[in-house]
């Protein structure tokens, strides 16, 4: 039996007995638990590396996205359509907290979108130059049809008439210039009433283009093009006016409750739906953009 021992065991240099060459228990464990923390560190310099070369490929290469972004905000309307989203958008949220009992959140949201509103309104302060040089514009290029140029000059009368009581509304809310409540008041609602003509002349507007873009459709068609090419660019051309159109169309739709109850003193109009046609004109205004900039 004692050989048996000696023969499955070894002596060390001292003499004492070992277990078959291998380290005693308490040894083996000491150097696996030396070994797990050993790979910690190692696994952690992995994940360091691998999220290093992600950022540097992500960084290294172009970001056609990115610019595009840049670009949208960067542009005058891109800048604006954004805080139209945040404006209309935060209306909802408002209404979503509310009906969930969150006050205080629904009360923050609000004086975040009366913010950005009051903001719309003060940049706008200089939309009479832009608004100038479009009226020269419109002026100097005619409209393809008599009703639409006529159509164009009362639009832009209307802006006329809308911008400067916008602006007195403005100035006049925030003690710029000194006028009466009531004089606020009305500068505010005659600012939205003429702002109200200019979309109700806006469907006018659209239907006559509608008119222009049938009939050019089907003048493409009856003339027969020799030039199968150029008549599928002019039919392209006819189908990207009508995605236009119908784009213009939804805006449009979208404003004329909006300006009716900015317009009508004790409206009972929902806010919550204002915040909705809001979004959805201000979407589809920033989807123009996009397209714009791309």
């Amino acid at each position: 039996m004692g050989d048996n021992v000696i023969a499955d065991n070894s002596l060390d240099a001292s003499g004492v007995l070992v277990n078959g060459g291998e380290a005693p228990v308490s040894e083996k464990h000491a150097a696996q638990s030396s070994d797990q923390c050993d790979e910690k560190p190692v696994k952690k310099l992995r994940g360091n590396h691998i999220l290093a070369l992600a950022l540097r490929r992500m960084l290294k290469g172009p970001a056609p996205t990115l610019d595009h972004i840049v670009r949208f905000l960067s542009s005058g309307s891109g800048h604006d359509k954004f805080w139209m989203i945040t404006q209309y958008f935060t209306k909802v949220v408002v209404w979503l907290y509310a009906k969930r009992g969150h006050k205080s959140a629904a009360e923050r949201v609000r004086i975040l979108s009366s913010l950005v509103a009051d903001y719309r309104i003060m940049i706008r302060l200089v939309g009479l130059a832009p608004m100038a040089q479009f009226i020269r514009y419109s002026e100097q290029s005619p409209a393809q049809t008599r009703v639409l140029q006529w159509l164009d000059r009362l639009m832009n009368l209307s802006l006329v008439c809308y911008y400067p009581l916008e602006h007195m509304y403005w100035l006049g809310a925030h003690r710029v210039i000194p006028l009466s409540e009531k004089a606020v008041e009305n500068s505010g609602y005659w600012s939205c009433r003429f702002w109200a003509a200019w979309v109700a002349l806006q469907f006018v507007h659209l239907g006559e283009e509608y008119r222009v873009i049938k009939n050019r459709r089907k003048q493409i068609f009856t003339q027969g093009k020799a030039d199968a090419v150029k008549m599928q660019q002019e039919l392209d051309a006819a189908d990207a006016d009508t995605k236009s159109w119908k784009i213009q169309l939804l805006i449009n739709a979208c404003y004329f409750p909006l300006t009716l109850h900015w317009s009508i003193r004790g409206s009972t109009f929902p806010d919550v739906a204002v915040g909705c046609f809001g979004t959805v004109a201000a979407l589809a205004q920033a989807y123009n953009v996009w397209q714009a900039t791309a």
